[in-house]
């Protein structure tokens, strides 16, 4: 069936997995607001401020671990699981109210629940929604990731001002536990793989194999790795940009910034009446040019709306990569190891962040921050030229075979041998026709 515009509506079953996912995002960027804000008003801040995000940001690396975990166990249970977790560990918070000692640890776990329902999370979509309505159905997720960046920070500021960062956490809690009771809505999802098992470890080196052989989803790895570690270079450098090379001012830097983020949601919302059409590859490729073209075009901007003009192209474009990947990933990887690639994805995104970040400080950004921005898009050109290659020569291949398993590369087309993939159980489409980040 032709994917439609109000697939929403129309599909229950992803309905509900978009409201809960989409309410547990936005509660998240609040607590992370609040949680930044909480310390910084102690003793020793910036050290505090710097172990808050280090607990925040440290599991987010063990993502081939939590996909291993996500082929192992039944999906439902393990999303909900996590996000029971997350709201027991802010819970706590919200009650103990403990030092910065404690602190610490609590968010390092409830972190390390999100990435686990991160990896369990990308591999629901293919498993609700009909191969026509990938792409709409990634859209309309995308669209929660883009209000969690765009809402939750602005939310989390709101409710500590008006009441205390403790309201606000107190608020995440709650959004958790709302999240599990919309996920009690959406079908069990048992594990795809059949066969003997191996251990969680000998899963997680099996999906690392994978991503290693498999030409597509190699290439979509090191596309967001190479990309986020030249991407990132815009958040530092663009502070400067504004306040040392276009003399805007505190305001002209924050409608600056937001207008990557708005350009990010508007993407989403075009791809979920545009996307049925478009092959992902291009969808991919074409969104990571247009990053890449908009972070070269901000370094020339001689005034602040240009800028802007420049900075809504690049937002666009992440936007649509965003898109694109998710469904590239979902049409070319088999069900059954899809979390441990969809985990892997989510590391080197970590990894590439941080390292552009780190690297990125070594630029001088203050002093010639649109040198910084020529690196960054001249970087991500040659990200593309490295992997866009691959990309391109497997569209052919990502056509479902017939019983609705997404195409894997064979052994001719460096993936594994057919013998180290476990066959899938069943059809992946869960829900009938018209049915149902």
């Amino acid at each position: 069936m032709a994917a439609e515009p109000n697939l929403i509506r129309r599909h229950r079953l992803f309905r509900h997995f978009w409201l809960a996912r989409s309410v547990s995002l936005i509660g998240d960027g609040a607590a992370m607001v609040a949680l930044v804000l909480l310390v910084s008003r102690g003793e020793h801040a910036g050290t505090a401020v710097s172990l808050i995000l280090l607990a925040e940001s440290v599991p987010r690396f063990f993502g081939p671990l939590a996909g291993a975990l996500a082929d192992r166990m039944g999906v439902r249970r393990l999303l909900i699981g996590a996000e029971l977790v997350q709201a027991a560990v802010f819970g706590v918070i919200v009650l103990a109210r403990p030092d910065l000692a404690l602190l610490v640890p609590l968010v390092a776990v409830a972190a390390a629940a999100s990435t686990v329902f991160s990896a369990a999370g990308r591999t629901v979509v293919p498993r609700l929604v009909d191969e026509a309505d990938l792409m709409p159905a990634n859209a309309w997720m995308g669209t929660a990731f883009n209000l969690q960046a765009a809402l939750g920070p602005v939310l989390g500021g709101v409710f500590t001002a008006w009441g205390s960062a403790y309201g606000a956490l107190a608020i995440n809690a709650g959004t958790f536990v709302l999240s599990a009771l919309l996920l009690t809505r959406i079908p069990a999802l048992e594990p795809l793989r059949t066969g003997e098992r191996k251990s969680l470890l000998g899963d997680t080196v099996e999906g690392l194999k994978f991503v290693r052989h498999h030409r597509v989803a190699r290439a979509i790895v090191l596309l967001l790795l190479l990309g986020l570690f030249f991407g990132s270079l815009d958040n530092l450098a663009l502070v400067f940009l504004a306040e040392h090379s276009l003399n805007t001012g505190e305001t002209g830097f924050g409608v600056l910034s937001a207008s990557f983020g708005v350009a990010m949601v508007a993407a989403s919302l075009w791809l979920v009446r545009a996307a049925e059409s478009r092959s992902p590859v291009w969808v991919l490729l074409a969104g990571w040019f247009f990053t890449g073209l908009g972070l070269l075009l901000t370094a020339a901007a001689p005034v602040l709306f240009a800028a802007i003009a420049m900075q809504l192209i690049a937002g666009l474009g992440n936007g649509v990569a965003n898109v694109g990947e998710e469904t590239l990933l979902q049409k070319a990887v088999p069900g059954e190891v899809l979390g441990r690639v969809g985990g892997t994805l989510s590391s080197a995104a970590f990894f590439g962040s941080t390292a552009g970040y780190l690297a990125g400080s070594l630029l001088n950004p203050d002093g010639n921050p649109r040198l910084v921005f020529v690196i960054a898009g001249g970087g991500i050109f040659l990200a593309l030229a490295l992997c866009g290659p691959a990309l391109l020569s497997a569209r052919g291949a990502l056509g479902s075979p017939p019983d609705g398993k997404p195409a894997a590369d064979g052994p001719e087309d460096g993936g594994l041998p057919l013998s180290a993939v476990p066959p899938v159980a069943s059809a992946q489409t869960i829900a009938p026709p018209g049915g149902t980040s």
